[in-house]
């Protein structure tokens, strides 16, 4: 049946000497991927273009851009920034993709972490970026020193190590997420679990009184663990303080281009 949908104003594409805008897009897109592991997860996906001589975009394009990997594994794919590059005839391009991951830690129980996976295509030149937010917990150093010789309690916090890092070319990105995971856990000693009877919440504390981290120790420790992984890195530590309505923050980082 013919239309005369050609006949109808287009808006966005009509020229316009506006200021130029750097990012023009869609975000909080749910879409069916593959975790590395093989496993179906629900992302939520951004994508932008940038935007200059124009009134508008046409964000439609960006949805079908994003459409045709429907279902497939999570990659870092330059072949995706390409076409949402190409969707609108510009040099700029950005896709970003979020998920929660999970990861077996005794053969029983797993611990959920967060995963961002982002790319950008600035004048032909194409980079990628790797984010994980991996939960741990931690004993003030403080606290603890004051009631060691009253036999009192030190108070502890729930803690979160962000890490933001660029990844390096001919990696293996599911070997990536996994490594950079284990290595600040292992760091930073204590790993929440969902699951513990007595003798394992016993066996935990007792672990838990001869780890005492600041939140600048553990920046400094978790930074450590992964700083040969990435060219370039930022790793953000949390903690959620207990005894105060604020929370404490740390940041390191590596290299000028990430802050």
């Amino acid at each position: 049946m013919r239309t005369c949908v050609a006949l109808l104003p287009d808006y966005a594409s009509e020229g316009s000497d506006n200021i130029p805008l750097h990012k023009v897009g869609i975000n909080n897109v749910p879409m069916w991927r593959d975790d590395f592991d093989g496993s179906r997860v629900l992302t939520n996906q951004a994508v932008y273009v940038s935007l200059d001589g124009h009134n508008g975009i046409h964000m439609s394009r960006l949805v079908e851009a994003i459409m045709e990997y429907d279902g497939d594994e999570i990659t870092a794919d330059d072949y995706l920034l390409e076409a949402i590059a190409a969707s609108h005839e510009v040099d700029n391009a950005y896709w970003e993709c979020k998920w929660n991951s999970m990861w077996e830690l005794d053969g029983i129980q797993s611990i959920k972490f967060g995963c961002n996976l982002e790319g950008t295509k600035n004048d032909g030149n194409i980079e990628w970026y790797l984010t994980t937010v991996i939960p741990y917990a931690s004993v003030c150093p403080c606290s603890a020193a004051m009631v060691k010789e009253t036999h009192g309690i030190p108070h502890m916090q729930r803690a979160t190590a962000k890490i933001t890092g660029r990844i390096p070319n001919n990696v293996d990105l599911g070997e990536l997420m996994v490594n950079t995971l284990i290595s600040a856990l292992d760091a930073v000693g204590l790993v929440p679990k969902p699951l513990m009877k007595r003798p394992d919440e016993l066996e935990w504390c007792q672990q838990a009184s001869s780890i005492n981290l600041f939140v600048e120790d553990a920046a400094r420790v978790v930074s450590s663990s992964i700083c040969n992984m990435y060219p370039d890195y930022v790793v953000v530590c949390e903690h959620e303080e207990s005894i105060h309505q604020h929370n404490a923050v740390a940041i390191c980082r590596k290299g000028e281009k990430l802050l």
